[in-house]
C-alpha cells in the first residue's frame, strides 16, 4: 500500500495526521485528495472554489492557473501531493448533462486551455494531477438492457473527436495520472460492454497505446456496488490490474484486495513484471517530488499557507469574473437608499435536497443589502402552505427574486424542479411580469424551463463537494444593485437561443 486518498479534518489535523502515517511507512507515501472544489472540498478552512465551469466561464486562464497554484501551495503544506483533477470530461450534450459545472464545459478549445493552465499552476508548485474520468463521463447514459451500468453510447468516430480529444489535452497539459471511470464504450471496444475499470481494450489498448499516456492509471472508486455485485470484491481489483490500472482505488476491503492480486502473481496470473512496471511509475513520482529525501511538514506553519486573504480573493475573483447574465430587461439597478424608499422584494429559494443551508445563508445576506425583505423556500420538506405564504407576499412586491438551488439530476433531467414547485413558479412570473429576477446557483440549464423571466443569471456552484455556492451571494447582490457587470460567458450549449459564449 504505497498511496493513501484523505478526506476532511483541520489543516493542522491533516498536516500531523499525515506526518503520522509517513513516521510508519518504511517507504515514502504519496498522500492524493479530491480538489476539484479547491483544497476546501475536502479540508475545513481551507479554500473552496466554484465549480470547474465557473473558470471556464470566467475565460481567464491565468486566473486559473493562479486558483491551481493557491491550491498546490495549500495541499503541499498539509502533506498532499496529488490532486485527482482537472476534469476532463467535455459537456456535449444539453440534453444529458451528466456533469454540468464540474465539467469545464463544452467547447473542447477553451476544455483544453483551462486544463492547461490548471495543471501548470499546481506542477510550478510542486503538486501532481490527475485527469478524471476516462473515457469520459459528459455524455454517460444508463445501459436500457443492464440498469446500474452506464455507457457511452455514439459512433466511435465522435467518441475520438469529443471524449478522447479532451483526454488528450490533459495528457498533452502534462498530467501525471489519468483516472478511468465504470464506464463502456462499445463503439470502440469491438462491441464490450465492460466498463473501463476492467476493460484492457479502453485502459490498455486506448488510453496507454493510442493515446500515448505514459503516467499512472488508476480507478476511481472500486467498491462501486454493481462492479462488485458482478466480479466480486477481490476478483475486480485483480481485474482492474489486468486492464492496465497501477492503482487500485479505494477497494471494497483493501486487504483483501491486496491478498488477491499477491495470489494472482502467485499463480501466474499476473506478471511479476507487470507489478513492477506499475510500481516503477509510482515510485517515479514520488522521486519526482523528492519524497525520499523529505516527507514531512511542518505543522506549526500550516496555518501561513492555508485559506490565506490572498486565496480567498482568488475566490471571490473567480465568483465575480464568472457571473454570468443570459437575460436583462433592465431590471437589475436596485440602488439601495434610505430604507422607506428601498425596493420591496420577496425572495423565493427553490432547494432540491430537504435541510440545504444555502436558502437560509443566502435570506440574511438579502435581508442586509435590502432591509425588508422576505424571504421564502420550495422544495421538499415545504408544504403548500409554503407555497401559499410566499403566493401572498408578492403583492407588495416591487422584485421576485428566484433563487435556485435546482442541481442535475446526474443522469436524467437537466432542470429537476419538482412538478408543484415548477407549476407555482410559472405562476409567479406570469403574475409579475417584468418583476422576476431568477439566480441559478450551479445549473444553467434551468433557464430552458423559466421562459418570461425578466433577468437571468448564473453561478457555477455544486451542492455538496464539488463548487462553493455562497461565494456568489455577495456578487449577485452586487450584479443586482448595478454594482458589478456580469462578464461571463457560458460555456456549455443549452439551446438555440443560448448557445456556447451567450451572455449580455
Amino acid at each position: 500500500m504505497g498511496m493513501f486518498v484523505l478526506y476532511g479534518g483541520t489543516p493542522r489535523d491533516v498536516a500531523r495526521l499525515l506526518n503520522r502515517l509517513q513516521r510508519e511507512a518504511a517507504v515514502p507515501l504519496l498522500i492524493s485528495a479530491d480538489f476539484e472544489g479547491g483544497p476546501g472540498q475536502q479540508v475545513a478552512g481551507a479554500s473552496e472554489y466554484p465549480a470547474n465551469m465557473a473558470f471556464a466561464a470566467a475565460g481567464d486562464e491565468d486566473l486559473m492557473s493562479r486558483a491551481a497554484a493557491a491550491g498546490a501551495v495549500e495541499g503541499r503544506a498539509m502533506g498532499i501531493h496529488l490532486t485527482y483533477t482537472p476534469v476532463c470530461d467535455i459537456a456535449w450534450d444539453p440534453d444529458n448533462p451528466a456533469e454540468s459545472v464540474r465539467s469545464f464545459g463544452g467547447d473542447l478549445d477553451l476544455l483544453g486551455r483551462m486544463v492547461r493552465a490548471y495543471v501548470r499552476g499546481y506542477h510550478d508548485n510542486g503538486m501532481l494531477t490527475s485527469a478524471k474520468h476516462f473515457p469520459g463521463r459528459g455524455d454517460v447514459r444508463t445501459m436500457p438492457h443492464n440498469p446500474g451500468w452506464t455507457w457511452i453510447d455514439k459512433p466511435a468516430a465522435e467518441v475520438e473527436s469529443q471524449e478522447f480529444a479532451a483526454f488528450k489535452h490533459g495528457i498533452e497539459a502534462g498530467v501525471d495520472f489519468v483516472m478511468t471511470e465504470h464506464i463502456a464504450v462499445p463503439s470502440v471496444t469491438d462491441g464490450s460492454e465492460l466498463p473501463a475499470s476492467v476493460e484492457p481494450k479502453l485502459v490498455t489498448g486506448w488510453l496507454k497505446g493510442r493515446m500515448g499516456f505514459e503516467g499512472v492509471v488508476t480507478t476511481d472508486d472500486l467498491w462501486y456496488d454493481h462492479v462488485v455485485a458482478r466480479f466480486g470484491a477481490e476478483e475486480v481489483a485483480v481485474r482492474a490490474f489486468e486492464a492496465g490500472h497501477d492503482v487500485i482505488l479505494k477497494p471494497q476491503d483493501p486487504v483483501a484486495a491486496i491478498a488477491a492480486l499477491a495470489g494472482a502473481v502467485r499463480s501466474g496470473r499476473v506478471a511479476e513484471a507487470r507489478v513492477d512496471e506499475a510500481a516503477r511509475r509510482v515510485l517515479t513520482l514520488k522521486a519526482r517530488l523528492g519524497l525520499h529525501e523529505e516527507r514531512f511538514v511542518d505543522e506549526a506553519r500550516v496555518g501561513a499557507f492555508v485559506g490565506t486573504a490572498d486565496h480567498r480573493a482568488i475566490v471571490r475573483e473567480v465568483a465575480a469574473k464568472s457571473l454570468t447574465m443570459l437575460v436583462n430587461e433592465g431590471i437589475m439597478l436596485l440602488a439601495p437608499g434610505p430604507a422607506e424608499a428601498a425596493p420591496k422584494i420577496v425572495n423565493i429559494s427553490v432547494q432540491k435536497v430537504e435541510g440545504d443551508p444555502m436558502p437560509a445563508a443566502l435570506a440574511a445576506k438579502l435581508a442586509a443589502a435590502f432591509p425588508g425583505t422576505r424571504s421564502f423556500a420550495l422544495g421538499p420538506g415545504v408544504d403548500a402552505d409554503g407555497h401559499r405564504a410566499a403566493w401572498r407576499a408578492l403583492g407588495e412586491a416591487d422584485v421576485v427574486v428566484l433563487s435556485l438551488f435546482v442541481a442535475r439530476d446526474r443522469l436524467g433531467d437537466a432542470a429537476p424542479f419538482r412538478p408543484g414547485d415548477l407549476g407555482f413558479l410559472e405562476r409567479v412570473i406570469a403574475a409579475k411580469p417584468g418583476a422576476v429576477v431568477a439566480m441559478s446557483y450551479g445549473n444553467p440549464h434551468l433557464i430552458r424551463k423559466l421562459p418570461g423571466v425578466a433577468a437571468f443569471l448564473v453561478g457555477y456552484g455544486e451542492r455538496g463537494w464539488f463548487g462553493n455556492q455562497a461565494v456568489y451571494f455577495d456578487v449577485f447582490i452586487e450584479a443586482l444593485k448595478g454594482g458589478l457587470r456580469p462578464s461571463g460567458r457560458l460555456p456549455v450549449h443549452i439551446s438555440d437561443a443560448f448557445p456556447i459564449g451567450s451572455g449580455l
